[in-house]
């Protein structure tokens, strides 16, 4: 086979330009690199220490739970944090969070949570040993 012919059947081999064209092709989402923290989307709770640090959970419900329990919104797995610990609400365009009566308390920036505590951007929730960062998301 001389190169001509080689050249030919190589052609033949190639996907025709319909196939390959931009049009044609399935659009391939690329996920936006992150730099830290997602400062769009929804508020979020964002695990600041331990072994999964940097796992983010939305708050996109009127009302998350916070706890040990598996049916909680956000589990806790730590011995020292209640099945029912807390709760994050979100009221009339803020977030508040209160504690569900939990034995070892709710702490945000090291401030025991009485009843219910406003939550700003960057604030630091202690549930037992875990640390969030509260984002939200603007």
């Amino acid at each position: 086979m001389d190169r001509s012919q080689a050249a030919a059947r190589s052609e033949a081999a190639r996907p025709s330009a319909a196939l390959t064209s931009p049009a044609a092709a399935p659009e391939r989402i690329v996920p936006p690199q992150r730099d830290g923290f997602e400062r769009t989307g929804p508020a979020r709770l964002v695990l600041s220490r331990g072994p999964n640090a940097g796992t983010g959970f939305a708050v996109t419900a009127p009302r998350t739970t916070i706890g040990r329990d598996r049916a909680s919104d956000v589990v806790v797995d730590d011995a020292t944090v209640s099945r029912y610990h807390a709760e994050l609400h979100h009221e009339g365009g803020r977030y508040v969070l209160r504690d569900g009566g939990s034995l070892n308390g709710t702490y945000v920036n090291r401030i025991p949570v009485q009843e219910a505590a406003v939550l700003s951007d960057g604030d630091e929730i202690w549930i037992g040993k875990a640390r969030f960062t509260f984002r939200t998301g603007t």
